[in-house]
């Protein structure tokens, strides 16, 4: 019985020794399940089939979405510009074998393309390429088919801080055995690009370069920065002529863009600011779009590229040098030599603008065209002119192959722009005919030519492409034509007729300027003291010089430069003549300087002059023997008030009597 009691005692432990470890092996079992589940990372989760689908559509719409706006930032709104389009050089710039930038400007007219046609070019974009982005899915090579239930359907929106890609496209996946595996069918994809930001920053540049013209004025401030190599108006006391290469100017203006050009910052947007001591770059180069341009985290970037193309022309040249016009010499004075110049540039050019999204890295390029013409701010002319020049010599074998037969009419034309205005027939004129270098004369035009009725001259002429047509007559300004010479063509010439004044019909007084400003009485020229007469008509190509022949464009009067001097004796002050418009009323610029130089010719002081809009009279000048002009002058200027004198030109002058006409 003992013996059966502890059996059965030690039975009873073993076996709750045996409930126990097992008790025990649960515990650590439900322990380590527990501590797998709190391990298990969330993407070892396996995504139902809808998921794994809509993820990776989501991820082709963000894909599309992100190389349409690529695109349209690198070719200015254009995902593919238009054939047509692209060709034309007068609507877009080239800016690589690939790509290409449409104009947002050209001379006066705009081409902005608007958000809504972007956001069309965006959707057009996804939409053609979402179905073959799903194909290159894996799973749909072997596994799925797509079966689409709609047509794809895109609304791109752009909104201040991103841009959203909605599709609309129903589609269903099924497996290999016909199973549906899952339906998809509303999708959205995002981009951090702030294109609304960047896009209304490029339109805002555009549309105000359009009002301020501020291109054309920071070029035409580069251009009156006087540059050495690029000269536009000045004099120099010497009697050799000054010249310049047209193709080294040319280098050099647009060696001055491309340092400027990019120095151009817009106010409101993300740049380094100019130090205090760049005032000029202060005031001339931040350019302030209004209160509306407040994109701190937008930078805008001005490029200007020498490769691109540029179209430069500048007035007068001779061959392929400018040079100066010579006053003075041994043949007027015996120790005074003036070179004087005056040249005016037209350029055209593509400036490229960067807008780009500082907190994503984005660039939206734009473009548009800077228009400078006869140095002044003119969108309205696109094209810049050509550059004339002459250089004529005689060839009789040119001349002996004229076989193109062309009538020539010619008339004297009278028109002040007012109220007087007319055209009559003019003969005796007579006529040449230039191409490239070689001139062949031409005779002179006939009063009723073979009883047509018009004065006038059949002729022939050498075959030529770009000919020049000229006409002269003593007291008329020359006129011409570039022509093509064509069989039966006919060719009219107007000439203007001038009225001749001697500089031994002009004087000049001087008055002195008091301390308060005012001035004396009238005093004659002292021994040493020149005066230089320039006389032009406004904006009637003023800017250019007189030459051999005349005028540089055809018809336009030239700019007119007398010296009067005590050392000039009277058979030179004949010579000298100042030339005006004749048989109307009209007005001119008139600018008289007022220098004095020492014996030797060693130096040179600016001490006075002249400037007004004058007003002349037909009656009162063709009647007239004489002029007498007034200047103001002071005796003995140091440098800093010969530059006051000059600075005040305008102001002194009206202090002084205006011009006189002496009565017969």
């Amino acid at each position: 019985m003992m013996l059966y009691t502890f059996l059965s005692k030690k039975a009873q432990v073993t076996l709750f020794i045996i409930i126990g470890i097992l008790l025990l092996l649960a515990l650590i079992l439900v322990i380590t399940l527990k501590t797998e589940v709190i391990k298990f990372k969330p993407e070892q989760l396996l995504p139902t089939e809808k998921g794994k689908v809509e993820s990776f559509l989501t991820g082709c719409i963000e894909k599309l979405g992100g190389e349409a706006l690529f695109k349209v930032g690198l070719q200015g709104g254009y995902i593919e510009v238009p054939t047509a389009l692209a060709e034309d050089n007068t609507r877009t710039l080239k800016t690589s074998p690939l790509t290409t930038a449409p104009y947002w400007a050209y001379g006066q007219d705009t081409y902005i393309p608007s958000l809504s046609e972007i956001k069309t070019r965006v959707d057009k974009y996804i939409q053609q390429n979402l179905r073959s982005c799903m194909l290159e899915w894996e799973p749909f090579q072997g596994e799925y088919d797509i079966i689409e239930k709609s047509p794809i359907t895109v609304n791109t929106e752009f909104v201040e801080s991103k841009v959203i890609f909605n599709v609309h496209w129903d589609v269903e996946i099924k497996d290999k055995a016909g199973e549906v595996v899952t339906e998809v069918i509303d999708h959205v994809a995002e981009s951090n690009i702030k294109f609304k930001k960047v896009y209304d920053t490029a339109v805002q540049v555009v549309e105000h370069e359009m009002k301020d013209l501020k291109l054309e004025d920071i070029t035409q401030d580069l251009i009156a920065l006087e540059h050495p190599d690029v000269p536009v108006v000045g004099m120099s006391l010497s009697c050799s002529k000054e010249t310049w290469e047209v193709g080294k100017v040319k280098t050099a203006l647009q060696g001055l863009l491309a340092t400027n050009i990019p120095q151009i910052k817009i106010k409101g947007t993300d740049f380094v600011e100019f130090p205090e001591t760049l005032p000029y770059y202060q005031n001339h180069y931040v350019w302030d779009l209004g209160e509306d341009v407040q994109q701190p985290k937008v930078n805008v970037q001005f490029l200007f590229d020498e490769r691109n193309p540029f179209y430069f022309a500048v007035t007068p040249i001779s061959g392929t040098k400018m040079k100066s016009s010579g006053l003075g010499g041994s043949s007027m004075l015996s120790y005074l030599c003036i070179q004087t110049w005056k040249f005016t540039y037209d350029v055209v050019y593509p400036v490229q603008v960067r807008i780009r999204d500082e907190t994503t890295g984005y660039n939206f390029y734009t473009a548009f065209t800077v228009h400078l013409i006869k140095n002044q701010k003119n969108r309205v002319v696109p094209m810049a002119r050509k550059s004339y020049y002459f250089d004529n010599a005689e060839s009789s074998e040119l001349c002996q192959r004229a076989n193109v037969p062309v009538t020539i009419g010619t008339h004297e034309i009278v028109d002040n722009g007012a109220e007087i205005s007319y055209t009559q027939d003019l003969w005796d004129v007579n006529l040449s005919f230039t191409c490239i270098t070689y001139r062949c004369e031409m005779g002179s035009s006939e009063y009723d030519f073979a009883g047509l009725g018009f004065s006038g001259v059949s002729t022939n002429l050498p075959y030529c492409v770009g000919g020049i047509l000229r006409g002269t007559k003593p007291g008329y300004l020359e006129d011409w034509k570039r022509i093509v010479t064509k069989a039966g063509d006919r060719v009219e010439l107007n000439l203007k007729p001038v009225y001749e004044l001697p500089v031994s019909k002009i004087k000049v007084f001087k008055h002195e300027l008091k301390d308060n400003k005012d001035v004396e009485a009238a005093l004659e020229l002292g021994k040493n003291e020149i005066v230089m007469i320039k006389l032009s008509q406004p904006g009637k190509n003023s800017t250019q010089f007189a030459t051999p022949f005349t005028s540089i464009l055809p018809g336009e009067y030239p700019l007119q430069e007398v010296v009067v001097s005590k050392e000039i004796n009277l058979a030179q002050s004949e010579q000298q003549k100042l030339q005006f418009l004749a048989k109307a009323d009209f007005e001119y610029d008139l600018e008289i300087n007022l220098i004095e130089q020492k014996s030797d010719g060693s130096d040179a002081t600016f001490k006075g002059g002249y400037k007004t809009k004058w007003y002349v009279p037909w009656e009162q000048l063709k009647n007239s023997p004489a002029i007498t002009f007034h200047v103001f002058t002071k005796q003995n200027p140091n440098e800093e008030e010969s530059v006051e004198l000059m600075l005040g030109l305008d102001e002194y002058s009206k202090k002084v009597p205006k011009p006189e006409f002496k009565p017969k």
